[in-house]
């Protein structure tokens, strides 16, 4: 059986750990083996520290006080190394699991891995921690994409929240759709999920709303499932079209990507919008750099890829102007619009509109009103769509 060690800095994932996200990643961690050290590390005698120490004293961890002498800063990180790397050394565990996020682990991940061990790195998402995610075996996001909206304004965030766990749906199964089309044939259920892994180490079923990797893979108009007994199941591409149940933003959604465009929480994309206009208001840039230049801001939420994905949403919707150095590179400058919203929801509508068309699909206006990002006089909304 393999033998796991967890550590935690709690003082950085404060939330996480507040919202039982220690238990759900014990629970996760069950099928790989026995949890035969468990650490957590923090000032605990710091008041948002303190109300935490029973339900990590329950899991069984050790709860190491880290004191801070001076100004705290990296006490807590290199007690955590110096454990970390003592276990790694000294004992036959195979899994390390590292909740920090914090890029600045990110050697420690490397290290462990040239020692043979896998390691799980845990944290928020965003364009840091896909330094950390590309030196573990496996990825856990601390920000479930599920969890109740906390801002001032619900209906936005809830939104938001369907809007982002929409979109991590459609990667997904065009993720899973690749996997299928590269088999000559079918392929064990029990397969699918380790090549998943292999390509992000970050997919999480449970991330997107499913109760199992099986309801995931049902929930896809593309894959045939047949039962070959004793309990296992292969998974091949169907012929055709299975019928599946979805709501009508999925449909939408999926209508919009057969055009090419990714549908984004307004909360990311106004960020990456308001950032995207600052640094190219004064020296216009290539999309590679403006992509290099968002990242560095690290964006709760946001990846490299949606940041790039997220410009390419502007230059269709016209908000970019495209001039040409004298070394003849592309550079954009993002144009300030008051009515960026409106430019935003027009050619989505263009495509949608085409998308729905080809496919002779129909879907009731008002779930169409319902993914606008601009809000709009009463009746506005009605004559735009």
């Amino acid at each position: 059986m393999n033998h796991i060690a967890i550590f935690i800095d709690a003082e950085n994932l404060t939330n996480w750990v507040r919202n039982n996200g220690v238990q759900s990643l014990m629970d996760e961690l069950l099928p790989l083996g026995q949890i035969v050290v468990r650490k957590a590390y923090g000032k605990w005698s710091s008041p948002q520290l303190m109300p935490l120490q029973s339900a990590l004293n329950e899991n069984g961890f050790e709860l190491v006080h880290t004191f801070h002498p001076v100004s705290g800063k990296n006490s807590t990180d290199i007690k955590m190394t110096v454990d970390t790397m003592e276990v790694a050394l000294d004992s036959q565990v195979q899994w390390i699991v590292l909740a920090t996020g914090d890029s600045d682990f990110s050697p420690l991940f490397r290290k462990l891995r040239e020692q043979g061990k896998e390691v799980i790195g845990v944290g928020p998402k965003s364009p840091l921690s896909e330094c950390v995610k590309n030196s573990c075996s496996r990825y856990v996001y601390t920000d479930d994409a599920t969890a109740a909206p906390v801002d001032e304004d619900e209906e936005e965030n809830a939104k938001d929240r369907s809007s982002l766990i929409v979109s991590e749906k459609i990667d997904s199964m065009e993720m899973l759709r690749d996997i299928l089309q590269k088999e000559d044939g079918p392929l064990p259920l029990a397969a699918v999920k380790p090549k998943m892994l292999g390509i992000d180490n970050a997919f999480n079923e449970k991330r997107l709303g499913f109760k199992n990797f099986m309801d995931f893979v049902k929930s896809a108009d593309f894959v045939q499932i047949n039962d070959i007994g004793g309990g296992s199941f292969t998974v091949s591409l169907a012929e055709q079209k299975v019928s599946v149940e979805e709501d009508a933003q999925m449909v939408l959604a999926k209508a919009l990507k057969r055009k090419g465009w990714d549908i984004f929480p307004k909360n990311m994309l106004k960020k990456i919008y308001v950032a995207a206009c600052d640094l190219s208001s004064f020296v216009p840039m290539s999309k590679q750099m403006l992509v290099e230049e968002i990242v560095a801001m690290n964006i709760t939420g946001t990846t490299s890829s949606y940041i790039n994905r997220a410009l390419g949403t502007f230059f269709k919707a016209k908000l970019v102007t495209v001039s040409t150095s004298d070394d003849g590179d592309k550079l954009w400058t993002l144009t300030e619009n008051n009515q960026y919203w409106k430019e935003i929801d027009k050619a989505m509508l263009d495509r949608l509109h085409v998308s729905l068309k080809e496919t002779k699909q129909k879907v009731p206006k008002k779930d169409v009103i319902a993914m606008l990002y601009g809000k709009y006089a009463e009746g506005e909304a009605e004559k735009l769509v």
